[in-house]
């Protein structure tokens, strides 16, 4: 029978004069005694930034746990009639924050991990941030399912449910989302393999795609092209098609045609042992590869030169190698008194074909 809302009963209902829910009172400890502890850590130290980023969640959570578990009370107090399982849902509520107090925090503290130069010295940086962002992914896959089991379990799921909602799904992905498979487990091939790492520069000639790996995802990852347009692909193709990690290249061929005239054929070897010897003495090619300035063209328009060479390092290294080497030529040319064939047109140099990085 329901007790009606007047007079001394709804007094007896305010707040004020209940003691104090013990939720409300593990909030209220969280909160300050988190941030004391973290007013007694080091202002730039790991422990003070766990404590931080963990009070707010898990005070909230204990918070709406308190809420949850004052309103049941209060059902209960003016003759509602609560169910059993209902008395679990401030607990699932706690289970829930301390895995969103878990997330939070392993987020700070692989990034304190990654900024560490003392973690894994041997690995280059985005060797160690691909291992990090594995271990992430993982950190992240396992705390969900263990939480949401606990959740499940708090609130009386029985494992025969889960067994028959696991096999219900089993079955809607081998009709229905062979795609998502496919995608999902060529995402987890991705850190298996690693055929590049955020940051790397690849192309997928067969696909004509081409940029720099942003980031890495279950379904899809996402590449950054020279425009710097976002170009979302699914991990799928990955696994189906060739890809070129330009990243990943020790070296980088430098080859850069000279275009002489007709009439500085007598001077055109001259020219060329000179490139040779500057090359030879050139620190910024690399020891082990072929340096050569050869003549490989003649007809009535241009007298060809072509030099060849390799640049170890990146991308940025080979520029700069590259912008030595033509200014040199532009030099020894004039030092002889000769002309390029098509002046309009200039000195020609690709790398490993036209338009590769």
């Amino acid at each position: 029978m329901m007790v009606p809302l007047q007079g001394p009963v709804l007094a007896t209902l305010l707040p004020i004069q209940w003691p104090l829910p013990p939720f409300f009172l593990a909030a209220l400890l969280a909160w300050v005694g988190l941030a004391l502890l973290a007013g007694r850590c080091r202002p730039d130290g790991l422990r003070r930034q766990v404590l931080l980023r963990a009070r707010p969640s898990l005070s909230s959570s204990l918070l709406l746990a308190g809420l949850i578990w004052w309103l049941l009370k209060l059902l209960a107090y003016v003759g509602h009639r609560v169910p059993t399982g209902a008395w679990q849902l401030p607990k699932a509520l706690v289970v829930a924050g301390v895995v969103w107090t878990l997330l939070r925090c392993k987020e700070v503290v692989l990034r304190h991990a990654l900024g560490n130069p003392r973690l894994m010295p041997d690995r280059s940086n985005r060797e160690r941030a691909f291992l990090l962002d594995l271990v992430s992914k993982l950190i992240t896959a396992v705390v969900l399912l263990v939480g949401s089991l606990e959740v499940m379990r708090q609130l009386g799921v029985s494992p025969a449910l889960l067994l028959t909602a696991s096999g219900i799904g089993a079955a809607a992905i081998g009709f229905g989302a062979r795609t998502l498979v496919e995608n999902l487990l060529s995402g987890l091939m991705l850190y298996v393999h690693r055929p590049f790492a955020v940051g790397d520069e690849i192309e997928l000639p067969d696909k004509g795609l081409k940029g720099t790996v942003q980031a890495i995802g279950g379904y899809y990852s996402q590449l950054l092209t020279n425009d710097q347009q976002p170009l979302y692909i699914p991990n799928s193709i990955f696994a189906s098609f060739a890809i070129l990690n330009a990243s990943r290249r020790e070296l980088r061929r430098l080859l850069v045609t000279i275009p002489l005239r007709p009439q500085d054929r007598a001077v055109a070897a001259a020219i060329a042992a000179e490139l040779q010897a500057c090359l030879r003495d050139r620190p910024d090619l690399a020891n082990d590869q072929p340096r050569r300035v050869h003549v490989v063209g003649l007809g009535a328009a241009s007298l060809d030169l072509r030099l060849e060479g390799f640049v170890p390092g990146d991308l940025e290294r080979f520029y700069a190698t590259q912008q030595e080497v033509l200014l040199l030529i532009g030099a020894v040319i004039a030092r002889h008194g000769a002309g390029l064939a098509d002046p309009l047109q200039g000195l020609r140099s690709t790398l490993d074909g036209p338009g590769r990085p």
